[in-house]
């Protein structure tokens, strides 16, 4: 029927997509995204990606940047908010909707439906929803992958069918993110291989066809861009920012306990983490509910990943992520076995849910999730874009683009935000040998430089001399991130 996919479609729509131009981009990895996205556009160049001060994007692959540039391009080739959020909202809606099919193809329409409701409720999942990250496009690689080798594990007439499914949906996740996108799902699937069978039986698989079929499609952009970048994609994007970070070779790098994903996960997934406990609770205790295939496989599916990625040096909440599938999955089936255990009218109750609105006939969801919605909207009509609108990047830049259209040079100095609203020309430098050569142009640079620069230009430049124009400090909240300064150079001439 519909219904159920009436229900979370709407339940989507209200949560992820109503307020994704209602603030400024986040600083990093959105503005980052927005200048990729635009020199695409600008340039013509779809390879590798770059920044607007010409350097090369090499810590993502370009998949998310290449989708954000065609929704600039869709809109007249201007790369806006709407066009780095998008992706990652509509991955988020599929990664809901794809948890009700595997329901339905389950023969468990009900566990997929909560399951579905529990995933776009969750507190961190809706933020991400909204956020131009790559995790939420990431997740949903590795959503579609596990569910598919799930359902080639049930369906053995349709086994090569799902298990390609699985295999495409993992290239689509090396372009993503790259080797993470795999790792994650062989763990899992590792994971369940052994408590299952107890052995690894790799014969048995369809790696020997689906292995090749994934690098044929993945690889070929990583050969043609390490080849096009002489070895500088091997160097930053393989062995930095993922052998480093994971094994933590690096030592400006952070590093984190291996509790990290305990307490954040208590956090990130309400209100659904107060239930988790006791679901886990009563699955231990059940020895029925210990031999439901889809229970395991939800459980199996977030202690596998949230174990590997404790074992790792370097971690961030963001990439707890592609657990969380998992967590709605296991919740979802708990919950429709739990009513079938209740007495004939909770059976009813199910039933009449399961086949028609779900949460009419179950008060207590119904009301959670108007809650939650209510809370959201709340959160998003006025606590966030008052937020946003004391970001100071766009004022500052509006500032300086009125007095010039000449490069903007950053002195040992990143802000992308502030790059992204300033646009073409800007620069990057780090010594004070080029700053002093450009302060000595014959016509007003602006310069962006931390504080602490700003104070020690006098004992570097003999030669040139700067005026302060703007502090980021001077602004309402300019003190979030770190301190900005803006100088400028006389000129000879205006």
């Amino acid at each position: 029927m519909r219904t159920p996919w009436i229900i979370l479609v709407t339940f989507c729509g209200i949560l992820f997509f109503p307020f994704l131009g209602a603030r400024d981009l986040t600083s990093s990895h959105e503005a980052r995204a927005a200048q990729d996205a635009q020199m695409i556009l600008d340039s013509g160049d779809w390879l590798v990606p770059r920044l607007f001060d010409q350097h090369l994007e090499l810590q993502k692959p370009p998949l998310y940047y290449w989708l954000v540039a065609v929704i600039g391009w869709l809109n007249g080739g201007r790369v806006d908010v709407w066009a780095v959020r998008l992706p990652a909202a509509l991955s988020a809606l599929v990664c809901v909707m794809f948890l009700y099919f595997l329901g339905i193809r389950t023969k468990r329409p009900f566990a997929g439906l909560v399951a579905g409701l529990i995933l776009a409720s969750c507190l961190h999942f809706t933020w991400l929803a909204q956020v131009g990250r790559i995790d939420m496009p990431l997740t949903l690689s590795i959503t579609v992958a596990l569910g598919a080798f799930h359902l080639g594990s049930m369906e053995i007439a349709w086994r090569k069918r799902w298990h390609a499914m699985g295999y495409l949906s993992l290239a689509v996740g090396l372009l993503f993110k790259g080797p993470i996108a795999a790792v994650l799902p062989a763990v899992v699937i590792g994971a369940a291989r052994l408590l299952r069978d107890r052995r690894l039986d790799w014969r048995s698989t369809t790696l020997w066809w689906g292995v090749p079929l994934t690098l044929a499609i993945a690889t070929p952009w990583y050969l043609v861009a390490n080849w096009y970048t002489q070895n500088q994609l091997w160097e930053v994007f393989f062995w930095y920012h993922n052998v480093e970070r994971g094994l933590g070779g690096s030592e400006s790098l952070a590093s984190h306990p291996w509790w990290f994903y305990g307490p954040r996960m208590a956090i990130d997934l309400l209100p659904w983490s107060l239930a988790a406990p006791i679901a886990l609770y009563w699955f231990l205790r059940n020895r029925e509910v210990r031999q439901d295939d889809v229970v395991c496989f939800g459980l199996i599916w977030f202690a596998a990943i949230a174990g590997f990625l404790s074992l790792m040096r370097f971690k961030r909440a963001d990439y707890l992520l592609p657990a969380y599938p998992g967590m709605a999955i296991f919740l979802g089936a708990c919950a429709e076995r739990w009513l079938r255990t209740r007495p004939e009218p909770a059976a009813q109750a199910r039933n009449i849910a399961s086949l028609a609105c779900a949460a009419g006939s179950i008060p207590g969801i119904a009301s959670l999730c108007v809650i939650y919605a209510i809370g959201w909207l709340t959160y998003n009509t006025w606590l966030l874009p008052a937020e946003e609108r004391s970001w100071p990047y766009r004022t500052m830049a509006q500032e300086i683009r009125g007095q010039t259209q000449r490069p903007v040079v950053f002195f040992r100095a990143e802000s992308h935000l502030f790059a992204y609203h300033l646009g073409q020309p800007v620069t990057t430098i780090l010594e004070w040998e080029n700053l002093e050569i450009w302060a000595n142009r014959p016509f007003p640079v602006f310069f962006v430089m931390p504080a602490s620069c700003a104070d020690e230009w006098r004992d570097h430049l003999t030669s040139a001399s700067l005026e302060e124009v703007l502090r980021t400090t001077d602004y309402v909240n300019g003190n979030r991130d770190r301190p900005l300064v803006v100088l400028r150079s006389p000129g000879k001439y205006r």
